[in-house]
């Protein structure tokens, strides 16, 4: 009850502290998403050169450009065909008139009254104007009344085929004339000897015809709105760096617009619409953070002191990317985290949580392409070098390899992007100037973070598993065979941890301290006992047995009082898990015959740990429990060796030691190679030499 209560205690804890952490997130991008605001109007003088932050759209260019280009849309005209009919009718009603005062000219010739031609037309002409409302000059009519009364119906009738032909096509004002022209010339080639006559069909085609397309209002209104349309949706667009206004220069109405469509002019108030815009960003990406943490979470639990510390590492690089971003879009320092995330989490944990880190960072950096770029090969790099693994690279490693990966992506993403050779100095300077820093920092902490810290990093399993280590010399001083027998199981266990892919190193360094409890009694286990004398032979045994089973206990309050790292405390109390010393309880079996008393109860002989949690605190007690059998049956070939094991494996499941220890039978069956690989070793014949 109480260990639920305290796990439950600690997820609240982390909760908690995760909620504040994405809270001074939230604030500390906020701050930084801020843009440089500048307290100009419009008529202002520019003290200083203004670049655009990052690349936007010039709506004061763009409206103006689609204004231009509504003012200048083509007006619409369209062919109408009232006004083509009219003109035809026009044309039919000036013959018709001209007939009429042919006609007149006639009755009035035959009652002896002598009209001239010049009078006809001059009738003709008025009456043109007053029918028709069209000014002909009476010179040009002459024609008309002179010409046969075989030539006029023709006449007539190609004038208004003339017109006809005209209507059938859309002729504005412009081309009017030279269309009327077009046509004359047509009859006068395909007449001639009606050519005399072109004149006056020329004048009166002119002058009763006009054009027969009519201004579209709605057309012409839709067009324009089409061309300013067209404009705003292809925008005029400013890139990133482009110099806004120089120093010096006055900021007039564009410069203005384009400060504020930057959000570059300061507003004393508080701007809710960045504030909403940051909430979104952060809660998107802390819900991947959470459900990452929850997933990973079931495999390996953090200790509180690890999870605090990794939250404040985690929350470095965003506060520093406020000023850092100021000096160049590569000066970030995401590695930082990378370095310490993955050197107590491992590569995998590492690499996802700094991506994380990083999509937390990134607005502040304008979401520059160049700084993902860098900065997602760089901790890939760091991680690789800074994860657990059998293998610890040297502090060296871990500075130089990620800052030669930082350098060269900085210097091929200039190259890509066709960089200038102030460009590619800069990119490779900042790059390598930004991860040099980090890693720096990363390493020159870490003795802060050990002292902080109980986790096993691989820089505190090295130093664990140095001879001179106090528990080590104890142990060899006091407990000779407990060491000899831990220096064995240490070699199995990291042969097999290497063999199915756990942390080899965290087996073998937990392999030295997994039996530190028989310090209390060591004299009682038989490994240290040199003059054959075995104290449990004047012991009761539940004396014994006591004494035996408590040495995981005692190991335990010894390792706490040492400050071992909690995953080595876990394997010295899960390293003989809930199994029975065989010995002693055999032994109080045969006594309780004897006597003629009832059976003990097994559940009084047990260990009184748990039963292994992980693959390595398995390995751990397979090893331990190989090597203390192989000791005591004195085996002595490989063969011998690898039959035990398999007999001892088979034990440990069926008494449920390895449930819990994600331990697949092929994991098993590379453990019981790897260990037979090592008895090999031990068992080879050696040449007899002489004595």
């Amino acid at each position: 009850m109480n260990t639920d209560k305290s796990k439950k205690g600690i997820a609240f804890h982390k909760v908690i502290s995760i909620i504040f952490a994405a809270l001074t997130v939230v604030a500390i991008v906020y701050y930084g998403s801020l843009p440089v605001s500048y307290d100009y109007r419009v008529g202002s003088i520019a003290v200083s050169d203004i670049y655009a932050p990052r690349t936007f759209t010039d709506t004061y260019e763009t409206k103006r450009k689609a204004i231009i280009a509504r003012e200048n849309s083509e007006d619409i005209f369209i062919k109408s065909a009232a006004v083509s009919d009219e003109n035809i009718n026009r044309t039919k009603q000036f013959f018709e008139l001209a007939e009429q005062v042919r006609n007149d000219i006639m009755k009035e010739r035959a009652t002896n009254t002598q009209l001239s031609s010049t009078e006809g037309a001059n009738r003709l002409s008025k009456l043109v104007a007053q029918k028709m409302n069209k000014e002909i000059p009476a010179r040009r009519l002459i024609s008309f009344i002179d010409m046969s009364s075989t030539s006029f119906p023709f006449i007539r009738d190609k004038s208004v085929a003339i017109a006809q032909l005209l209507m059938t096509e859309e002729i504005g004002q412009d081309e009017l004339a030279n269309k009327i022209l077009i046509h004359i010339n047509n009859f006068k080639t395909a007449s001639p000897s009606y050519s005399s006559y072109t004149d006056s069909m020329s004048a009166v085609l002119n002058a009763v015809i006009e054009p027969n397309v009519i201004y579209d209002e709605t057309a012409s209104a839709d067009a324009a709105q089409n061309a300013y349309n067209a404009v705003m949706n292809d925008p005029v667009t400013v890139d990133k760096g482009a110099r806004l206004v120089e120093t010096g220069g006055k900021i007039d109405e564009h410069v203005y617009s384009n400060l504020v469509d930057l959000e570059l002019i300061r507003d004393n108030k508080f701007d809710l619409v960045i504030l909403l815009r940051v909430l979104l960003y952060v809660a998107v990406i802390s819900i991947g953070v959470v459900f990452y943490l929850n997933s990973r979470s079931k495999k390996s639990e953090l200790d509180i002191p690890v999870f605090y510390m990794l939250i404040v590492t985690f929350l470095v690089p965003i506060a520093a990317s406020i000023y850092l971003s100021k000096l160049s879009p590569l000066f970030c320092i995401v590695p930082f985290f990378t370095a310490v995330c993955s050197t107590y989490m491992g590569t995998h944990d590492g690499i996802i949580l700094s991506l994380f880190n990083f999509m937390f960072v990134w607005p502040v950096y304008n979401f520059d392409t160049q700084t993902l770029f860098v900065n997602v090969i760089v901790i890939a790099f760091c991680a690789i070098f800074a994860g657990k693994s059998a293998r610890i690279s040297t502090n060296a490693a871990l500075i130089l390899y990620p800052t030669l990966a930082a350098v060269t992506a900085s210097l091929v993403y200039g190259f890509l992007n066709g960089a200038t050779r102030d460009e590619f100095i800069n990119a490779g300077v900042f790059g390598l100037i930004s991860c040099i820093a980090s890693l720096v920092a990363a390493v020159g902490l870490s003795p802060i973070y050990e002292l902080m810290s109980n986790a096993a990093s691989p820089v505190k399993l090295i130093s664990l598993s140095q001879p001179g280590q106090h528990l080590l010399k104890r142990l060899f001083m006091e407990a000779a065979g407990t060491y000899s027998h831990s220096m064995m199981v240490a070699n199995l266990a990291d042969s097999a941890a290497e063999a199915i892919g756990a942390d080899a190193l965290l087996c073998k360094v937990a392999s030295y301290y997994h039996d530190i409890g028989k310090l209390n009694a060591a004299l009682y286990f038989t490994e240290n006992q040199t003059d054959g004398v075995n104290p449990h032979d004047a012991l009761p045994v539940s004396d014994s047995v006591r004494i035996i089973t408590s040495h995981t206990e005692d190991g335990v309050a010894l390792a706490k009082k040492e400050r071992l790292p909690t995953a080595i405390i876990k394997i010295i109390d899960e390293h003989h898990g809930t199994t029975v010393p065989g010995y002693f309880y055999h032994k109080a079996c045969e006594e309780a015959k004897s006597k003629g008393l009832e059976m003990p109860d097994i559940d009084n002989f047990r260990y009184h740990g748990h039963i292994p949690s992980s693959r390595e605190s398995a390995v751990v007690m397979l090893a331990d429990t190989t090597e203390a059998a192989v000791r005591s049956k004195k085996i002595t070939t490989a063969d011998a060796a690898e039959e035990l094991v398999r007999a001892l494996v088979r034990d440990k499941i069926d008494q449920d030691q390895l449930k819990n220890s994600g331990l697949s039978f092929d994991d098993i069956e590379k453990i019981i190679h790897s260990f037979r690989h090592i008895y090999e070793g031990m068992f080879h014949e050696r040449i007899k030499y002489p004595s």
